[in-house]
């Protein structure tokens, strides 16, 4: 006879053996997901016992976070249960008798060009007007702005080195390897820079009052993104938008193909512009020259 396991047991060492795998970020994730969502539900069952109904009625029983959110918690249990599996506790794998949630990627709402300039012309802060010039004309993550370095700005080639980001947790690689890459400085931005980069000594180019690195962007979310959408009346969107802003300009202004936008925004490959910003350029029916002739 089996002797009783707790799940929260394994639980632990998941995210033990997580601490060599995760970014802190992404660690600091599973391990409020584990403590908050699986084990207060798990935690304190014989891990032997687990049948595929009691994750059922356990991802049923959310009613709080979209299926993109329960995918998540399932794949952290199903990692769970590996552990055990691998310890020879467990036979099988029951997360893999479980359906997936249906996930369907929401549609994204860019700005529009009216929009993108009146966002900029109520920019009434040095750090934050910057800010904004780097999301709306190179697609960046947040993370990747701030984490900006002078040595990463090469005014020869015209070139901006993404190759960290910062966050509250600190210093770290950006999002993927992929995220390594280089963006082309076009006309629009390179004033912004230039004046940014000769606005003080610092290593980094963005910094706070006190000279130092921004920790994070909060600061400019709360106190100029959220007030200047609502003085502007603009629907909020999260800042992140300003990425998908460039991403789909580039595309429906053909300045770019699916593949170089996909190098320029740091993606493994094309999926993601396919799946996301091309599916969004499909609507623009009303643009479609049908005056064309297909077969001359």
């Amino acid at each position: 006879m089996n002797n009783f396991i707790k799940f929260s047991h394994y639980s632990s060492l998941y995210l033990e053996f997580k601490k060599h795998e995760l970014k802190i970020s992404t660690l600091d994730k599973y391990t409020n997901i584990v403590k908050d969502r699986i084990n207060p539900y798990f935690g304190d069952t014989d891990i032997t016992t687990i049948k595929p109904s009691d994750l059922k009625r356990w991802l049923y029983d959310i009613s709080d976070v979209g299926n993109k959110s329960k995918r998540s918690y399932l794949s952290i249990v199903s990692g769970i249960l590996q552990e055990a599996l691998y310890d020879e506790v467990l036979e099988k794998n029951v997360c893999r008798m479980v359906r997936l949630p249906k996930y369907d990627t929401p549609k994204i709402k860019p700005f529009t060009a009216d929009e993108v300039l009146k966002i900029m012309s109520l920019a009434d802060n040095d750090n934050y007007r910057f800010y904004l010039a780097f999301a709306f004309y190179t697609g960046m993550r947040s993370g990747e702005i701030i984490g900006l370095k002078k040595l990463d700005i090469n005014f020869d080639s015209n070139i901006i080195r993404v190759e960290r980001t910062r966050s509250r947790f600190g210093e770290s690689t950006p999002k993927t390897r992929y995220s390594i890459r280089e963006i082309p400085i076009i006309e629009l931005l390179k004033p912004y820079i230039q004046e940014l980069y000769n606005k003080h000594d610092n290593e980094y180019l963005f910094i706070t009052q006190y000279k130092k690195p921004y920790r994070d962007t909060h600061t400019f979310v709360e106190c100029h993104w959220k007030p200047s959408l609502k003085e502007l009346n603009i629907d909020y969107r999260r800042p992140y938008n300003a990425r998908h802003t460039y991403a789909t300009n580039m595309l429906y202004n053909n300045l770019v193909t699916p593949v170089q936008l996909a190098q320029l925004l740091g993606h493994a490959n094309t999926q993601m512009v396919y799946d996301v910003y091309v599916n969004y350029l499909d609507t623009f029916n009303n643009d479609f020259d049908r005056s064309i002739s297909i077969y001359k």
